[in-house]
């Protein structure tokens, strides 16, 4: 085994920070009264609303100045949701001049068409007093394809749905929506009265302005509805279930991950039958296409031994490049994926352990510290995503802090080959994941007495003693019959 008790002087600080941020089971979704409505203590002065559509899924950015209206020192701001779009959020995320605030779901009135998020500040915002907050989330599966059949070489487009406004409890003073596009061929997009003297939108690039728009009322909501119709040159790809399964050895100073994948092209489908003679003949010029034909895994640097393979075996069409600056796997699947087409495949790699644990000084309690997600650099949505971490035999006092909300979890043993009491492993199951939660990093915490070390080893030297020893007395039986 790779000696791991070098780090000790530098785990013995850390491990006693993120002792204080494990998982813990204290809920801190507030419940309110199911005729609850937001108090009017807060007036929006500037409100700048900025979606971002470049990706697969939606992105928005709304960055205000808030005043504290009313005659008291405030500490929470309620941010509504429409009940139709809550199940497609990802994330929603809050940040004040002094830093993230925290976040939570407001549980009321479940027939209520608007439910809310509250955020809470760090310190309370005296009266009168103004402050900037930024509002971030992401929404999946918002995204649909028109027209819903194209050619096999055909341009593909998406259309987006929203608001004319953004949505608040308060009343907003000034605000205006600015949306981000992959490119400049929005061919379709809903055009409003005029704005004074200019139009409503203003396009200037991949960029289109709705408003400024003055006094919006919290009973305007987000007023008339807007579509907009984009060029989307890449595929719409989504993992619908994805497994990361992560296996700690001490015994063998290795990690190992494995991820299986469900994956599906939401984008327009093909109306005719698919040419293989076609999709060679343009592999040639490579034009872009609303197939997907490649994925590429950035990996943390010192990877090895990576695979790919699906349900039929092994996949060749494969290209690992690893060193001490990079790791990349380039994989294509047996045939490209085109809209509402599947493919399902498995990939999988293995780390030393020194760069991922840390050891304290007593030599037994030890902090893993790994990529809660990896996979493909590409932009992904996951719908369902299973991570699973199993820890040596006789790892105890487990603890683990998520990086990302979790819809449940789970701790149980796992048994392998040669297990006596089986490996403490834990599983985390998370919904409407997007592929910006790649540098978050999950920490668990455990403690693995030495003498644990040697379990593994003990049975197999007792197995092999028992068998020669059992041989031998076999040996000793006298099966004649008669002298």
């Amino acid at each position: 085994m790779r000696s791991l008790k070098n780090w000790g002087a530098l785990l013995l600080p850390l491990a006693s920070l993120f002792s204080l941020t494990l998982c813990s089971s204290i809920d801190s979704t507030p419940v309110l009264p199911k005729d609850f409505t937001p108090p009017q203590v807060f007036k929006n002065s500037n409100l700048l609303r900025t979606i971002d559509i470049t990706k697969p899924y939606v992105r928005e950015t709304i960055a205000m100045v808030i005043d504290n209206i009313s005659k008291e020192p405030q500490v929470e701001y309620y941010v509504p949701i429409t009940k139709g779009i809550l199940d497609n959020i990802s994330y929603l995320e809050a940040r004040g001049e002094d830093g993230p605030h925290i976040v939570s779901p407001v549980v009321f009135n479940p027939e209520s068409e608007i439910q809310y998020y509250r955020v809470l500040f760090n310190a309370p915002l005296s009266a009168g007093k103004s402050t900037k907050l930024w509002i971030t989330l992401a929404q999946t599966d918002c995204l649909i394809p028109v027209p819903a059949l194209i050619g096999q070489n055909d341009k593909q487009f998406l259309q987006w749905t929203g608001s004319q406004y953004a949505a608040s409890a308060y009343v907003t003073e000034k605000q205006k929506t600015k949306i981000k596009f992959p490119n400049n061929e929005v061919p379709n997009f809903t055009v409003l009265e005029k704005n004074g003297e200019s139009d409503d939108p203003t396009g200037a690039g991949s960029w289109y302005t709705y408003g400024p728009y003055k006094t919006v009322n919290p009973a305007q909501e987000g007023g008339k509805a807007i579509t907009l119709r984009f060029e989307y040159t890449n595929p719409v790809i989504k993992m619908v279930k994805m497994e990361r399964h992560i296996e700690v050895s001490h015994w063998g100073g290795n990690i190992g991950f494995e991820e299986r994948y469900w994956m599906t092209n939401l984008g327009a489908k093909l109306k005719d039958t698919f040419s293989r003679v076609q999709w060679a003949s343009t592999s040639y010029y490579n034009p872009p296409t609303s197939a997907i034909k490649q994925l590429t895994f950035p990996l943390i640097p010192g990877a090895q031994d990576a695979y790919f393979t699906d349900e039929i075996g092994n996949v060749s069409t494969s290209r690992f490049r690893s060193n001490t600056r990079e790791a990349h796997l380039e994989l294509k699947p047996r045939y490209p994926v085109f809209g509402e087409w599947n493919y399902s495949f498995v990939v999988g790699w293995n780390y030393d352990i020194e760069n991922f644990l840390r050891v304290s000084q007593d030599g037994e309690s030890y902090v893993l510290k790994v990529p809660f997600l990896e996979g493909p650099k590409d932009s992904v949505t996951y719908g369902e995503m299973e991570v699973t971490v199993v820890l040596p035999e006789g790892a105890t006092d487990v603890k683990y802090s998520p990086p990302i909300p979790l819809v449940s979890e789970e701790e149980y043993l796992h048994h392998t080959f040669m297990d006596t009491l089986g490996r403490t492993a834990i599983k985390m199951k998370a919904v409407n994941v997007v592929d910006e939660q790649h540098k978050k990093e999950l920490i668990v915490t455990y403690r693995y007495p030495t003498m644990a070390l040697y379990r593994k080893p003990f049975v197999i030297f007792t197995s092999i003693l028992t068998l020669f020893t059992f041989s031998w007395l076999v040996s000793k039986i006298d099966l004649k019959i008669g002298k």
